[in-house]
């Protein structure tokens, strides 16, 4: 790559971050309005125990990522690399074969769970309602659906074009509030609500689809030679991505299961908020890392690979230990004014919610940056071994601790993650691990006076004096961004 091309190609990428960042975090913005505005409402019409299956299908909604099977990564690893080397005939043909291979695993998923609910294991599993198996069926139903239509979007990702897919679920989230809102308020319950949710978030991907001509990408007359076998060789290819998919889901969204298991969906409930809390943290922070993946897989020099994950990871740390200090100093105080003190949590709970977010951030951008450096394998088997013992750990935590222990349990995980920090460092032109933390130096006065901000609010119960410490803190954070920015632009002039 020449001077200007590299030049024109970094600046692209640095826009992309932007646009990227500024799109999952008002992404982020409607779905916690959903959860703001809805949850009280939910609470009230619902009562605890219905709540408690609304955030089960919500969770499972979110983990039905599990069928993905390692596709999407894959499609869109195999999309970026035969764009580069201008292969359209293999381009067209991951493409298919990702979104077949995808919706053959959705029926047979819909069957399992249909077997499971008339026989009523579902049901005596996780302590469900009177009818609440069949609203986890119509769950995976919906999700499948909507995977799918994400999964039509994957040509965009591939070209590193992230904010377009965000922009697309933003809407969809931002139309779900309102018809949502207007159900429950109707007396409709949590199916009717799932339903409707699902088709507000797969419209706008269907529409984002036809705009960008992406249905053209596809060759129909696949579907004719399409057998099972393409299927498994597909799935085969994709394992270890499918591994990183599976470790994700088995630290965050699978423990409000094993709640449920343990002490029933209302408790499941509680740790349903806490956990859309923790994701403030681990995914809107860390959504940088994303942007990275398809970048880092085109890249070929190590200079170019060093500015470019540089860049990505001074945008998660500043966000991500942004989110942590709010939470360390606000959960308490954040749940009491808005839920009118309905539910309880410890003191200590903030604590626990803060290192369960960050260390959500940090894997995320470990997985995400391994795969776009070909270190999927390691990466993934890592992941492993950091949701098994983040499982066991949110386990016994639970049961010594409550929700607290097993936000602190559930954190300890990411130990398994620092051996592939070595492997990445060394592909990126980083001399050592340490290489990671001098960056964040010239953030700490920031953060000092943002932690400050929260400790001094968490004092007052009035949430005036919060919104005005958001404002304060968002301040601070746009003028932390900007410093990022220009030290990178700095840094990129003056290499070679």
């Amino acid at each position: 790559m020449t001077a200007p091309e590299q030049s024109s190609g970094q600046q692209a990428y640095r826009r992309e971050l932007l646009s990227n960042q500024l799109w999952q975090s008002l992404n982020f913005g409607s779905k916690a309005a959903f959860l703001l505005l809805l949850t009280p409402m939910m609470i009230s019409h619902w009562g605890s125990l219905r709540y408690g299956l609304f955030a089960l299908s919500s969770s499972l909604l979110v983990s039905m990522a599990l069928l993905d099977g390692g596709i999407r990564s894959l499609t869109r690893i195999q999309m970026a690399d035969a764009w580069k080397r201008g292969d359209t005939e293999s381009l067209q043909r991951s493409y298919t074969e990702g979104i077949l291979t995808f919706a053959s695993l959705s029926i047979v998923a819909v069957a399992i769970s249909e077997l499971l609910s008339l026989s009523g294991c579902l049901t005596a599993w996780f302590h469900l309602p009177a009818g609440g198996s069949r609203v986890l069926v119509l769950t995976v139903f919906c999700t499948a659906i909507l995977m799918t239509s994400i999964l039509v979007l994957e040509p965009l990702a591939a070209k590193g074009n992230l904010s377009t897919l965000k922009a697309a679920n933003t809407w969809g989230a931002m139309a779900a509030i309102p018809v949502s809102a207007l159900l429950v308020f109707l007396g409709a319950g949590v199916g009717p609500v799932i339903v409707t949710y699902a088709a507000c978030m797969t419209l706008p991907n269907l529409i984002v689809a036809w705009r960008k001509g992406l249905f053209a990408l596809l060759p129909w007359s696949e579907l004719r030679r399409f057998r099972p076998a393409t299927a498994l060789r597909t799935l085969h290819h994709g394992f270890w991505y499918y591994l990183t998919t599976v470790s994700l889901i088995g630290k965050t969204h699978a423990l409000t299961f094993l709640v449920s298991a343990i002490a029933g969906p209302a408790e499941a409930g509680i740790f349903y908020i806490l956990l859309r809390f923790s994701e403030i943290i681990s995914n809107v922070a860390s959504t940088s890392s994303e942007t990275s993946l398809a970048v880092l897989t085109a890249d070929t020099e190590k200079d170019t690979r060093h500015n470019d994950f540089l860049q990505s990871w001074l945008y998660v740390a500043l966000f991500s230990l942004t989110g942590g200090l709010m939470f360390l100093f606000l959960t308490r105080q954040l749940l009491e004014v808005w839920l009118h003190g309905t539910v309880s949590v410890s003191s200590r709970v903030g604590l626990g919610l803060a290192l369960f977010g960050l260390s959500g951030a940090f894997s995320r951008v470990v997985v995400n940056t391994s795969m776009g450096l070909n270190l999927t394998r390691p990466a993934a088997l890592a992941g492993c071994a950091e949701a098994l013992i983040g499982m066991i750990g949110a386990f016994f935590g639970y049961r010594y601790g409550g929700l607290t222990g097993l936000l602190l349990g559930g954190s300890l995980g990411f130990l398994c993650l620092l051996p592939i920090t070595s492997m990445i460092s060394r592909r990126c032109g980083f001399h050592n691990v340490g290489s990671w933390i001098r960056p964040l130096v010239p953030m700490l006065p920031g953060l000092l006076l943002t932690g400050t901000l929260f400790s001094i609010a968490s004092q007052f119960h009035q949430i005036s004096i919060y919104l005005v410490t958001f404002f304060l803190v968002g301040a601070i954070c746009l003028w932390q961004l900007k410093i990022i920015q220009n030290r990178i632009t700095r840094r990129f002039s003056e290499s070679p």
